[in-house]
């Protein structure tokens, strides 16, 4: 039975971008308002609702105001509630690729439009280590997990940092988030990982994945 495990973590980007996170560890972490606030455009990096830290299904529902003693009706709402506090202006976050044992297929090639150069992490466990001793040296509260992937035309409940709506699930996202308070972009450096970490052309990486699975499926 397949478990949802993460079996690899993959960073996508331009080769200068991997060279400095493989040979520095440089993860730079921007602001969840930098991708909310990215051009439409840029649909790989833009996400209008970044920041959202609840959802509230009210499709259909009316806005009525009190005139006197009556209810005047205003409008009719379409779509959900979405609420923010302000936090993504203070939290950072770093983004890679979870490559999971549930997957049918291989990594979507829309992700290969994030650069040409990708890197994996030839010990997940061993990287967030390092990782969680550098924001320890930094007196950073570090974060990281699978982002989960709901729908927003039915969804009700907690956003949140690792929370988005399901037109990105293909990008398998796991996030490692820090809040800086910096109000801008945050780099946390852990030092080289090229003891761990192997780099290749984005655009031949599914040509380099073999999935072979012991129930031969």
């Amino acid at each position: 039975m397949q478990s949802n495990r993460i079996l690899a973590l993959f960073k996508f980007g331009n080769r200068q971008h991997i060279d400095e996170f493989v040979g520095a560890g440089h993860l730079f972490m921007n602001t969840l308002k930098y991708f909310r606030e990215r051009e439409t455009k840029d649909i790989l990096r833009s996400d209008k609702y970044e920041g959202t830290i609840h959802c509230k299904q009210t499709d259909g529902a009316t806005l009525s105001i009190k005139q006197n003693d009556t209810w005047l009706k205003i409008g009719t709402i379409q779509g959900p509630i979405l609420a923010s506090d302000g936090s993504e202006e203070n939290t950072n976050v770093f983004c890679m690729y979870a490559f999971m044992d549930n997957v049918s297929e291989k990594i979507d090639p829309k992700n290969f439009d994030f650069g040409d150069t990708y890197a994996i992490l030839t010990d997940g466990d061993e990287f967030l280590l390092r990782v969680r001793k550098a924001a320890e040296r930094e007196g950073l509260t570090l974060r990281h997990d699978l982002v989960e992937y709901v729908d927003r035309s039915t969804y009700n409940g907690v956003m949140g940092v690792f929370r988005k709506f399901s037109e990105f699930a293909y990008q398998s996202e796991f996030r490692i988030s820090v809040v800086s308070y910096l109000k801008g972009p945050y780099s946390l450096r852990i030092g080289d990982l090229s003891d761990i970490s192997l780099t290749g052309n984005l655009e031949e990486l599914n040509d380099r994945i073999r999935i072979k699975r012991t129930d031969g499926v």
